[in-house]
């Protein structure tokens, strides 16, 4: 269960500190859980958005690196470090029991190369339960805000990470920076415009009385679980 957070805060760490020993803690480690969205860009690209933790972001601006020469530099691990992490996330999320690693209530550390059911000697695969509850499966999306070739150049420049865009393995997504047209990467390009699905957000101006409201799983179960993840939210510039 959420902690309340009208406690105090003393109230607040110490219930923190009690879980993070406890063995029967459910989720005590959601460490990457629910994040689907890597943002290379200024600030402006997703200010005042609320997209309840399914975001990273790297910092860049595209008026100082015209040829992407620092884009090259930030990219650089995305795909092999953010992407791998993501569909370790997704396989173990999608199966748990034949890609996943089931729940680590039994599990036997083995020779420091990995963990096994109990006495059982096949190692396990992929993430525990407890890792992957909250977690929705869905590719990263990596959204860069540059002109499309030159996104184009720098992630074919890096042969075993254009594999991961070639294949599909995360989605790509250019702003261009002047239209603000968003350019979706298929079929080795970026000339398909991506028409979004919804012209509008709704807005909020209260965070904490949204986290209050949200739903609570009853359950510790996958699909439960996943129903606490909340919409993504325009934040009223008024009252953020």
């Amino acid at each position: 269960m959420s902690i309340n957070t009208k406690m105090s805060p003393r109230e607040i760490h110490e219930e923190i500190r009690r879980r993070s020993v406890s063995l029967f803690e459910p989720r005590p480690e959601l460490n990457h859980a629910t994040n689907a969205v890597c943002i290379v860009g200024r600030r402006s690209l997703s200010e005042n958005l609320f997209l309840d933790r399914r975001a990273s972001s790297s910092s860049y601006d595209y008026r100082a690196d015209p040829e992407g020469k620092f884009l090259a530099i930030s990219m650089g691990p995305i795909a092999p470090v953010m992407g791998g992490i993501d569909l370790e996330y997704f396989f173990s999320r999608t199966d748990n029991h034949k890609m996943g690693a089931g729940t680590k209530l039994p599990h036997n550390v083995m020779g420091l190369i990995g963990v096994a059911n109990g006495a059982d000697g096949d190692l396990r695969t992929g993430l525990p339960s407890q890792m992957i509850e909250v977690h929705d499966p869905v590719r990263l999306l990596v959204i860069i805000e540059h002109y499309p070739d030159v996104v184009l150049k720098v992630i074919k420049a890096a042969a075993a990470n254009y594999s991961f865009y070639e294949n599909y393995w995360v989605h790509t997504v250019v702003v261009h920076p002047e239209t603000g047209q968003l350019h979706l990467f298929k079929d080795g390009n970026f000339s398909t415009v991506y028409k979004p699905l919804l012209q509008g957000l709704e807005t909020i101006s209260d965070i904490p009385k949204l986290m209050e409201g949200a739903k609570k799983a009853e359950f510790t179960n996958i699909v439960e679980a996943t129903q606490e993840n909340l919409p993504v939210y325009f934040i009223d510039k008024e009252q953020k």
